[in-house]
């Protein structure tokens, strides 16, 4: 869901508990228990969603300026980071932070188009 920084702001608010935009959000439509870090893909029904998505247009535009990226490129990241939050990674921590970045990129950069396939 592409929403604005309002919205996005009432989301972070109601649930995690911190009343300021944010560049994006997931919730999870899968049950997992407490310490469950990823889940199995092979064990996925095809038709079950794994969540919500949700990415503030504002913010996004801000960082891709900051960062020196198009929109579309922020966009693009935001939703595989969002997607990745979904599968279980985290960006609590240093490691995982580093890793959800480093991924995140690479799975934009493999989709892009005109990208020469080995």
């Amino acid at each position: 869901m592409l929403t604005d920084d309002e919205h996005i702001r009432q989301l972070n608010r109601t649930y995690r508990g911190k009343d300021k935009p944010t560049d994006v959000l997931s919730f999870s439509l899968r049950e997992r228990t407490l310490g469950e870090t990823g889940l199995d893909l092979a064990q996925l029904d095809e038709d079950v969603p794994l969540g919500e998505v949700y990415i503030s247009v504002p913010t996004a535009q801000r960082q891709a300026q900051e960062g020196g990226r198009t929109l579309e490129e922020e966009v693009a990241f935001l939703a595989v980071h969002g997607v990745l939050h979904l599968l279980g990674y985290e960006d609590e921590t240093q490691h995982g932070y580093e890793q959800m970045l480093h991924r995140g990129w690479a799975i934009v950069e493999s989709a892009r188009p005109g990208r020469e396939t080995e």
